[in-house]
């Protein structure tokens, strides 16, 4: 056979079989990036287990074993640090503390018809006692609320005399650190 031709077909096999290897770990070096996070939206898990689903049908669920190491891997950085409180949420201390870096992010919404005066860990009858927030009718706050005991107050207000219930919401709730997120809406049966 001449070098020539012997030097293509070599080169070329060479060539196809670093083609082929590289076709493999392409979709292997993505799967860090498909490992579920603790910390992770519901959007952000629900996509990634849709990719999860079509690179392991192309892979042969070879690529699933890569995925499962590195969501041990974050497991074990979350419980060490918490999650990361989104910019921009204000992050509330508890009345009775417990351990733990971590935060719940708690939605609070207003399904009333008038404006709530939201007090938190505070007695809103006390002298000087303003509220966390005003939480005007469809709207809502987002919180990042720290592990331990909590005391939330919501208070119809913004209307005339008379026009609002003379109803005081109130709880204490217990945010336990593994906690990651809770939505509470205020309704007007809530008042009553």
């Amino acid at each position: 056979m001449p070098p020539v031709q012997w030097a293509r077909r070599r080169f070329g096999c060479a060539a196809g079989q670093v083609a082929r290897a590289l076709a493999v770990l392409v979709p292997l070096a993505g799967c860090a990036t498909l490992a579920v996070n603790p910390c992770d939206s519901v959007a952000d898990r629900d996509g990634k287990y849709f990719g999860r689903f079509f690179l392991g049908v192309s892979t042969l669920g070879l690529s699933e074993v890569t995925i499962q190491q590195e969501e041990v891997r974050q497991a074990y950085e979350v419980a060490a640090r918490g999650c990361p409180t989104p910019e921009g949420v204000r992050v509330v201390t508890a009345s009775v503390p417990e351990s733990g870096p971590s935060a719940a992010l708690g939605t609070l919404v207003n399904g009333a018809p008038w404006a709530i005066a939201i007090h938190l860990n505070q007695d809103p009858g006390a002298p000087g006692a303003l509220p966390l927030t005003i939480l005007y009718p469809g709207k809502d706050i987002r919180l990042a609320f720290k592990p331990g005991r909590h005391r939330l107050v919501a208070r119809p207000t913004g209307a005339a005399p008379g026009d609002l219930p003379r109803v005081t919401w109130s709880r204490q709730i217990e945010i336990d650190p593994r906690v990651r997120g809770f939505k509470l809406e205020f309704n007007p049966a809530d008042f009553e």
